[in-house]
This record gives structure tokens, C-alpha cells and sequence, in this order.
């Protein structure tokens, strides 16, 4: 799809109405087709894989020059097989660079959290505790007063140790110190060296740091992208509200930033294609091969997309029988796709019918609507 730019009536004659089309080359094409349209000059994409493809065809050789690829790209922009360069609005912008912003210091955290189970496992040898206390208010106590270092614990004594902990997690049970205490007991039996274990302690406490620093960011940036969202209704008040049950403001912020303006999409299956999400066939004659999605399109939005419909498919939620239901025919992993898939498609509808959410209409046929009325 090709976006129609009306040339500015300023240009030089002979450049009115030229197109710039390049394929997307890691970022350096962002800087060539900006300068192209303050100019006044039309601009699109072409897919990278396309023009490899289509060189095959065309010179029956597989090799890549800069000699080659321009001919290709015209050749391909003739035959009407651009995509489209679009430029989002500001405050499409500013949600999509806090929605990456957002995923990194996401990915960060669970990086950090990796390594911490690790550290915690070689210092504290027999530490018997899930790895979700850690981050409880008793687990924080833990590292934040002892460093987690069992040798630590046990030279404070039991009495000292559990009076500590209390003043800085004053709920935690009483069975909880003990177990904690036995566990250090039987870590200390490990006899590390004490410069040794000093050391995997500085290492868990730079973790534990790295940890609480991007759990912060993450925290700034989700009410960050809340406030550029509320922002945005006011401008589209088209675009759906945070419904409880559904999806909250954060993970909608996260999930318009990905889909642009979802005005711009004529339908939902262009919307399926543009994240990735769209059917690719295998068949030929008598042969059917599996149908799987293409994973073209922007992967950060299925990731988000994923982790919104997560909690939507537990028994008694939105998509509890509907996933239940697939998950009878096919592999859960095959149905959390189809999930995903429904979930886009009606996002798409709902921003279109500018309605609140309305769950009897959720899994209803629109062919089917007068009669459920």
C-alpha cells in the first residue's frame, strides 16, 4: 500500500510528484525519507525480503549488489508492491518510545530476577523458600539487612537476627524466621571461604540494585504511558477506555503505542497482518501442511498482546470458556494464539463502534445481533 503525499508547490520543476522508495535498512532509512518529506516528495517502503526475492526471479542470481537492488525496487514499486511509510502523530510517538522505553526496563527485570536466583543459590546454599519471596516484603528485609548471606545470619545469632527482621518486616510470621534461621544454619555448614562468600554477596547486592532500579523505571513508565493515554482520548476519544476485566490503562497504552492510530487499518485483517498474526497456507494438490501465522509484522505487539490475554483465559474470565474450548481441539500454545487473534480483531471493532465495552456483544456474530436483542 502506497501513501498518496501532496507535493509541495515550491519544488525545483521536474521533482514534482517524485516518490522516494526505499527498503528499511536498521534505522538508516529513517533520516532519507524525513528529509523527503519536508521536501514536499512522496515516500514508501519496499520489503527487504521482496527485493531478495524478486532479484532471484528476475537476474536468476542469488548474489546482492548496489548495482542490482535500485533496478529491483523500481521494478517492484511498478507492479504496485510498496508498503506504506507512515508517520504517526505526535502523540502516537511519544506512546510508542515509552511503550520501548517501558520494555526494556521489563526485560531488565527479569533479567536481574535470573540472575538473582542464581547468585542467591551459590551463597545461600540451602535456601528452601520460592523464588517469589525474594521480592515480599520479608525477602526484601532479608537482602536489604543481612545480603541474604546465611554466614552473616548466623553470626548475628538467632535472637539478634529475628529482632532485626521484625523491625524491618513487622509481619512476617514467626515460622518464616525460623525456617529462614535453619536455612542459614545449613548453608553455613558449607564452609565458604569468608572473602569468597563476601564476594557472592557484593554480587547478589549489585543485582538486587540493578533489580530495584528498573522495577523503579518500570513503575515511572507505566503512569507515564497511563497519562499519554488519557492525553490521547481526549484528541480520539474514539480510542477504547480501560475496562476492569478486560484491559487496564497501562497494557492499552502499551498496545495502541504498537498499532499506530488503529484508524489507519481499513480492517481487521490488515490490522492481523500488520502484527504478525495472519494465517500462511502450505498446500499443494492433495497436500495440506500446517497452517501457522507468519510472524511478519511487529513483535513487541504480540508480545504485549500475549501478556494482556494471559490472565483472560483463567476459568471465570473474559476468554475462560472460549479458550477452554479450543484448548480441547488443539494445543494451548495454537490456542493462545487464536486468542490473540479474537482479541486484535475486536479491538479493532470496538475502536470503530466508539462504544464502551459491552461483553454480551463480545462474542456475538454481527449477523447475529438483531436476534440476540
Amino acid at each position: 500500500m502506497v501513501e498518496h503525499h501532496a507535493p509541495d508547490r515550491n519544488q525545483a520543476p521536474g521533482l514534482r510528484g517524485l516518490r522516494i522508495l526505499c527498503e528499511p535498512s536498521g534505522g538508516y532509512q529513517d533520516k532519507l525519507l524525513r528529509t523527503a518529506r519536508r521536501l514536499g516528495h512522496l515516500t514508501g517502503y519496499v520489503n527487504g525480503k521482496a527485493v531478495a526475492k524478486f532479484r532471484v526471479v528476475e537476474t536468476n542470481d542469488s548474489g546482492k549488489t548496489d548495482l542490482k537492488d535500485p533496478h529491483i525496487i523500481h521494478t517492484l514499486a511498478r507492479i504496485r508492491k510498496t508498503l506504506r511509510h507512515r508517520q504517526l502523530p505526535t502523540e502516537y510517538q511519544l506512546l510508542r518510545t515509552c511503550g520501548v522505553l517501558y520494555d526494556q526496563a521489563e526485560r531488565g527485570v527479569v533479567a536481574a530476577r535470573g540472575g538473582l536466583h542464581r547468585a542467591l543459590l551459590g551463597l545461600f546454599c540451602d535456601y528452601s523458600f520460592a523464588k517469589d519471596f525474594l521480592y515480599t516484603i520479608s525477602g526484601r528485609a532479608l537482602v536489604d539487612r543481612y545480603g541474604a548471606n546465611p554466614y552473616r545470619i548466623v553470626r548475628a545469632g538467632k535472637t539478634r537476627f529475628q529482632r532485626a527482621m521484625r523491625r524491618q518486616a513487622p509481619r512476617i510470621r514467626q515460622r518464616t524466621l525460623d525456617r529462614l534461621w535453619d536455612n542459614a544454619i545449613t548453608s553455613a555448614r558449607h564452609q565458604h571461604d569468608p572473602e569468597h562468600a563476601e564476594m557472592l554477596e557484593l554480587q547478589l547486592r549489585q543485582l538486587w540494585e540493578e533489580f530495584r532500579l528498573h522495577e523503579q523505571r518500570k513503575i515511572n513508565l507505566g503512569a507515564q504511558l497511563e497519562s499519554l493515554l488519557a492525553r490521547l482520548r481526549k484528541i480520539d476519544p474514539a480510542v477504547p477506555e480501560p475496562t476492569p476485566g478486560v484491559i487496564n490503562a497501562k497494557n492499552l497504552a502499551r498496545l495502541i503505542a504498537e498499532t499506530g492510530p488503529l484508524g489507519d487499518f481499513a480492517s481487521w485483517r490488515m490490522l492481523l497482518r500488520y502484527a504478525g498474526l495472519n494465517i500462511r497456507m502450505r498446500q499443494s494438490g492433495t497436500y495440506r501442511g500446517q497452517y501457522r501465522i507468519t510472524k511478519k509484522g511487529r513483535p513487541l505487539l504480540r508480545k504485549i498482546l500475549s501478556q494482556i490475554v494471559l490472565p483472560l483465559v483463567r476459568r471465570q474470565c473474559l476468554y475462560g470458556e472460549y479458550y477452554h474450548r479450543k484448548r480441547a481441539a488443539m494445543p494451548g500454545q495454537k490456542a493462545m494464539v487464536v486468542v490473540m487473534r479474537h482479541f486484535l480483531r475486536k479491538l479493532h471493532g470496538w475502536y470503530r463502534s466508539a462504544r464502551a465495552f459491552d461483553h454480551q456483544r463480545y462474542f456475538t456474530a454481527e449477523s447475529q445481533i438483531p436476534q440476540a436483542a
